[in-house]
């Protein structure tokens, strides 16, 4: 009997060691797989904050790079000035006062109504006038007592530009070059066919040949 009750103390203990091996694999794989996820965890979040690291350190660094481009100064070539002009014609006198407009007028000299076929600006004689943009000198004409002298200047694609009743500039002769604003002539005593207006500068342009209204290049509103 006694040894019956040994075995079976035996088995009992046996029995509760191989339970509590068990359990303890148990726990322990647990603790292991527990210890796994948090490795995981910390090795993904490294990951993320140093990319997140490079990543703003790419954009800093394309930034710079940018500003570096956006601040180096554009190369001028010059210190000099830049002088723009304003685009179109410019008024042949500093100061304009229209006396007789393009169309159907009454000419006091000749006392007869015809086409006008320019621009007429009362001024004073010796008066500056300019070109009123760049071209070449086509014609100086000084023959025929009733124009008085006449300048023609070319600008090309068709339009020319006359200006009458001058005295032309000192050196000026047919084939110069000028540029918008150069002096080219000065206003002359009254004579030729509009005398009686007093003295003033007769203005014409033509396109393709043809008389147009000078009104149509020139901005006489603002003058």
């Amino acid at each position: 009997m006694k040894e019956q009750n040994s075995n079976e103390k035996k088995k009992s203990r046996r029995w509760s060691w191989k339970a509590m091996n068990k359990e303890k694999r148990f726990y322990l794989l647990t603790a292991i797989g527990c210890a796994a996820v948090l490795v995981a965890i910390v090795i993904v979040a490294v990951a993320i904050t140093n990319s997140g690291n490079v990543n703003n350190q790419a954009g800093n660094n394309s930034s710079n790079i940018s500003a570096s481009v956006d601040s180096t100064p554009e190369d001028s070539g010059s210190d000099d000035p830049v002088i723009v002009l304003p685009e179109g014609m410019i008024m042949p006198l500093e100061t304009v006062a229209v006396s007789n407009e393009y169309g159907f007028f009454h000419n006091k000299t000749l006392n007869a109504y015809y086409e006008h076929v320019g621009i007429d600006f009362a001024a004073t004689v010796g008066t500056e006038v300019y070109a009123v943009d760049a071209g070449t000198v086509e014609s100086i004409y000084k023959d025929d007592l009733l124009s008085g002298t006449e300048i023609v200047v070319n600008h090309g694609d068709g339009l020319k530009t006359v200006y009458r009743f001058v005295t032309e500039a000192e050196g000026l002769k047919v084939g110069d070059k000028v540029a918008k604003g150069d002096v080219i002539a000065t206003v002359a005593e009254a004579n030729g066919d509009e005398y009686k207006d007093g003295a003033h500068l007769h203005f014409e342009i033509l396109k393709n040949n043809k008389n147009v209204d000078p009104a149509t290049y020139l901005t006489l509103e603002e003058k």
